[in-house]
């Protein structure tokens, strides 16, 4: 979890398309010294370093909803294998929704009943789809990304991952992202 705190559930409970987009947070982004050392065999983490807050609005709703990435979050940018890389980037306009996605991806261990649930991590997916096409991210770039995580993220979304936050690792805090 968070250090000192508890996240609020981020999934809406009403679901529905994402239609619009906007992000009224900068995103902040740190990688500290030791960070190569945070998780083995993996590729070296950065740190949200300040809370970032996503806006969107559902299909037939007038009100903007929010998610809201907490500071320490670990993130290795968007999650690429290494063999696409070549076609999509660990970085570039769909970073954002790639940072949002990961933390879609990881926030429903940070409920008291631990539940992955299926239209959560179709929420997460639309959403990140809806970030990208706001961000400008190119049609056929974002649609590939999207169609990878709806064929191959389940895998990732139903594993719980011990480390998520710079807190989780022993002898670093979230401190040490500011």
């Amino acid at each position: 979890m968070p250090p000192n705190s508890s996240p609020a559930d981020p999934y809406p409970r009403i679901t529905g398309e994402v239609m619009d987009v906007r992000h009224p947070d900068p995103l902040v982004l740190v990688r500290t010294p030791e960070a190569p050392r945070l998780r083995t065999g993996a590729d070296a983490h950065y740190i949200v370093g300040a809370p970032y807050r996503v806006a969107y609005r559902l299909r037939g709703e007038v009100r903007w909803r929010a998610v809201t990435v907490p500071e320490g979050m670990l993130t290795d940018l968007a999650s690429v294998p290494r063999l696409a890389r070549g076609l999509v980037g660990r970085m570039g306009s769909h970073l954002e929704a790639a940072i949002v996605h990961d933390y879609l991806y990881l926030a429903w261990q940070d409920r008291p009943d631990g539940t992955a649930r299926a239209q959560e991590r179709r929420f997460a997916d639309e959403l990140m789809w809806a970030a990208m096409r706001r961000g400008r991210v190119g049609r056929l770039k974002a649609w590939t990304i999207y169609a990878a995580v709806r064929l191959f993220g389940g895998w990732a979304y139903r594993d719980p991952e011990r480390i998520r936050y710079a807190a989780d690792v022993a002898g670093t805090t979230a401190e040490v992202a500011r």
